[in-house]
Formats: C-alpha cells, sequence, structure tokens
C-alpha cells in the first residue's frame, strides 16, 4: 500500500522525489513571458496604451466605418478567436495525455 514514511526526513524525500512534468515547465514559463508581453504592452507609461486612447480610436473607427463588417474582417476574427482556442485546448488536452501515460507507467 501507499504508506506514510515514519520521519519528516523520510516523507521530504519521498516527496522530492517526483520530477515536474514537462507541461507544467512549459506553463510556467509560458506565463511569464506572457505576463510580462501583458504588463509592457497595457501598461501606460511603458507601452502607451490606455483605455481612454483605446476608446476614442474605436470610437472613431465605428463612426468611419460602414454599418456591416466585411468578409475578411469577419474571417480574421473568426480565425483569431478558433486559433487561440484551440492552442489552449491543445495544451490542455496534453497536460492530460501526459499525466494518464505517467499513471499507467507508474
Amino acid at each position: 500500500m501507499n504508506e506514510l514514511p515514519d520521519t519528516a526526513d523520510a516523507l521530504e524525500a519521498k516527496e522530492t522525489a517526483t520530477k515536474v512534468p514537462l507541461g507544467w515547465w512549459v506553463l510556467f514559463f509560458g506565463l511569464i513571458v506572457w505576463g510580462i508581453y501583458y504588463f509592457w504592452t497595457y501598461t501606460p507609461s511603458l507601452g502607451g496604451w490606455s483605455q481612454a486612447g483605446a476608446y476614442e480610436e474605436a470610437a472613431k473607427a465605428a463612426a468611419s466605418a460602414t454599418a456591416t463588417a466585411t468578409a475578411a474582417e469577419t474571417g480574421e476574427n473568426i480565425f483569431a478567436t478558433i486559433l487561440f482556442t484551440a492552442l489552449a485546448t491543445l495544451a490542455a488536452l496534453l497536460l492530460v495525455v501526459g499525466a494518464a501515460r505517467r499513471n499507467r507507467k507508474g
């Protein structure tokens, strides 16, 4: 059975004997990179972006644009949505499959 060790040192040795899966490392460093990008892009003093400026640009674009979006613009939005959804789904599936493989072997 899966019994706990008797001493704290044995427990610590058992708990630290496992390695972190590659998928978790990729997720960890990917989130760090994304956080740096997000911080740089959406901090007014670093990237120059502001909510008021974004609103003014959107209002100007809406006023000058036609009432309906072109097919190309709609296709670009759908492609971006599918791409980002598929990437997140693929990452989650890889983590689940990796965990299932590890559980079967061990």
